[in-house]
């Protein structure tokens, strides 16, 4: 109920969405980031109309409208806009951003500690038994740090950077798409693993690597070709340029983004909103998830 309410608020918006502005060319819609840094390396040349807006739920309201042929969404918020009556006859999944997972200690602002002086701080973690966690403590051993005086507190990943702006804990276990935004924010990354694998219920391999789904209204998809193309070319340039253009659009500094990984666009269709399902324990109707199969 809570979710057709919310739907339903989406629709009272459409008349609003509907006189924004239209610009030229084909409209997308993104949030904005360091992990929309395909959609800003491969704007442009191409006759596109981009906005930036403050939430998916928005996006998905302005692509509903019409407002939009197409748009960059959370990934969380993937299997509830699926779910929307109507919504899966109308759009498709037409490609995803991923993001490594890096297992990543941050630690609040101001706080210069080394890793084997983290007695008595409260670090964020996701779960007692994440993988990024349990990398992080063999990781600890293995570099001859005792980590067994430090109190760990469970968040999910998206509450644990406001939780550091407010000194509710020291510092925070995070996922790797999670880390240029722990920077801006004044954190400091003490500790990184680039190199560990997904493979648990905390960090799916399939799942929790797509931060951002790319969905395009199926009477637009034909148009949205050459931009999807574009954004396919962006995985072929060197890092620093994605970075620059980050920096470029957000005002990010660019020092900020040194060090970390780049996101990276590839194809997907409307397959992907199982495994999102799965990962949150929720089912379709069969009559839902066969239109969005369509």
């Amino acid at each position: 109920m809570v979710r057709n309410l919310r739907f339903a608020l989406m629709l009272a918006l459409l008349p609003v969405l509907g006189a924004c502005e239209a610009g030229g060319g084909l409209r997308i819609g993104h949030e904005g980031g360091f992990l929309s840094a395909p959609l800003y390396a491969a704007q442009d040349g191409l006759n596109l109309s981009v906005r930036q807006f403050g939430s998916s739920s928005a996006i998905a309201t302005a692509l509903v409208a019409g407002a939009l042929d197409a748009g960059f969404v959370d990934a969380e918020s993937l299997p509830a806009l699926a779910m929307q009556d109507g919504f899966p006859n109308r759009f498709a999944v037409a490609g995803v951003i991923t993001y490594p997972f890096g297992a990543t200690l941050v630690l609040r602002e101001g706080l210069n500690v080394r890793l084997h002086e983290l007695d008595g701080l409260t670090i964020a973690a996701a779960d007692p038994r994440c993988k990024l966690l349990s990398t992080f403590r063999e990781d600890a051993v293995r570099l001859g740090a005792d980590i067994s005086g430090a109190t760990f507190e469970y968040l999910p990943f998206h509450a644990m950077l406001p939780a550091l702006a407010v000194g509710a804990v020291d510092g925070a276990i995070i996922r790797g798409a999670y880390s240029a935004a722990a920077l801006q924010g004044g954190n400091q990354i003490l500790y990184q693993n680039w190199d560990m694998e997904a493979g648990d219920a905390c960090c799916p391999a399939i799942v929790d690597q797509t931060v951002r789904v790319l969905l395009a209204r199926r009477d637009s998809l034909e148009a949205a070709e050459s931009f999807i193309e574009a954004l396919l070319a962006t995985n072929t340039l060197p890092p620093y340029q994605l970075r620059q253009a980050v920096a470029d659009n957000t005002g990010i500094p660019l020092a900020i983004l040194q060090g970390q990984p780049v996101p990276t666009f590839s194809l997907a269709d409307d397959s992907i909103v199982n495994a999102f399902i799965h990962r949150h324990g929720k089912g379709l109707g069969n009559g839902r998830l066969g239109r969005l199969q369509k």
